[in-house]
């Protein structure tokens, strides 16, 4: 059984590989703060007897040690003096996974032949990956962040100071009897050459930064607002940066992770935004669908570029024999019951190399809390 510690990406991966054996997934939301906090250890343990329960009660006589063993393990290692807002168990015969959520998600226990996914998929949408650029009058630094982790690059172009690199010669007199009136043409003031050495260093800074992003990873780039406006590092379309005008000289990594955060977060609401808008202009088109059935059909068909999701949105499911037809009561004879057929779509349009995007509740409330822009 696999039970390392992976990136949550590559947890993802593999939890949509699983098929077919007993399947658990645990998500459990915390409490963070007094007094509520107290009570996390009762809900753990709650929560863990339940699992127990239903094993004994849906695998009777069956052994479940490969279950319940890294579940006491997992909760065992739990920090309940500072917890997370939530975890998300995930056992089968195969692999065993804990993911600490930076959101707090339903409590749920889910026994089935596949995993639900969703609250991975959206630990994933938060947690983002971004650079940190602090720029001064004196020195760059880079920091490579995800979430409030931040730790700084040691780039031997980037982090070297820029003092360092040059003289400054005070100017000469042309003649002993010009005195100061006549200062050679080639020697400029002391504030024109540190801006021209500035200026040459910030062009290495920016061309050395290129090698650390994607077209998808924000920039935060902290600065004064005068050395702002002079390294001239503008954001293309595909290359998100974020300006704050503050002097960082004397500020931590922790300190620049926090002051970061709540803008790369505005960021992404925002890349969300432009995604609604995005479906919103090809109404008519041909390129839309809205509702869960039609695209339920349209995933299957593997025409599924863009999934928008309100994030809280959940819906049973049945199916017939026909796997394209998603039935949202009960039919009559023999089906299949999909007890959350939006996570059973989200894996659909991930395994279709689709993406998918969580909106907040109400924002897709004219597209029926789900919609999809198409390939064709």
């Amino acid at each position: 059984m696999e039970k390392n510690q992976i990136l949550p990406g590559e947890v993802l991966a593999n939890l949509l590989l699983d098929k077919g054996a007993p399947c658990l997934t645990l998500t459990v939301s915390l409490e963070k703060l007094n007094p509520a906090r107290e009570a996390n250890s009762r809900i753990l343990k709650e929560y863990t007897s339940l699992v127990e329960d239903q094993w004994q009660r849906l695998f009777p006589g069956k052994n479940g040690q490969f279950f319940l063993e890294p579940l006491h393990d997992f909760i065992d290692k739990i920090d309940l003096g500072n917890p997370p807002l939530g975890i998300g168990i995930y056992i089968s015969p195969k692999q065993a996974h804990c993911i600490h959520f930076l959101f707090a998600p339903p409590m749920r226990v889910c026994w089935n032949d596949r995993f639900l996914i969703r609250d991975l998929v959206y630990q994933l949408q938060l947690q983002q990956r971004f650079l940190i650029l602090t720029v001064t009058e004196k020195r760059a630094r880079l920091f490579e962040c995800e979430n409030d982790q931040c730790s700084q690059i040691q780039d031997g172009v980037i982090s070297t100071p820029f003092y360092d690199n040059y003289e400054y010669n005070s100017p000469a007199r042309s003649t002993s009897y010009a005195g100061y009136s006549h200062v050679k043409s080639y020697e400029r003031e002391e504030e024109e050459v540190l801006a021209a050495h500035r200026r040459k260093y910030f062009k290495g800074v920016k061309e050395r930064l290129a090698q650390y992003r994607t077209h998808q990873t924000p920039l935060v780039l902290v600065a004064q607002k005068e050395l702002l406006s002079e390294l001239e590092l503008e954001g293309k379309a595909n290359e998100p940066v974020v300006h704050v005008n503050r002097d960082p000289s004397h500020d931590s990594a922790s300190t620049l992770a926090k002051l970061a955060i709540a803008p790369v977060y505005a960021m992404q609401e925002k890349k969300v935004e432009k995604l609604i808008s995005e479906w919103n202009e090809l109404v008519g088109k041909g390129f839309t669908r809205t509702g869960l059935q039609a695209c339920w059909r349209a995933a299957q068909e593997g025409n599924c570029r863009i999934l928008l999701v309100e994030q809280t949105y959940s819906k049973p499911g049945y199916l017939l024999d026909d796997p394209y037809y998603l039935f949202l009561s009960p039919p009559a004879g023999m089906h299949t019951t999909l007890p959350d057929a939006v996570d059973d779509l989200i894996k659909v349009v991930l395994e279709k190399r689709g993406t998918v995007h969580f909106t907040g509740d109400e924002l897709l409330s004219s597209q029926q809390k789900i919609a999809l822009i198409t390939r064709y």
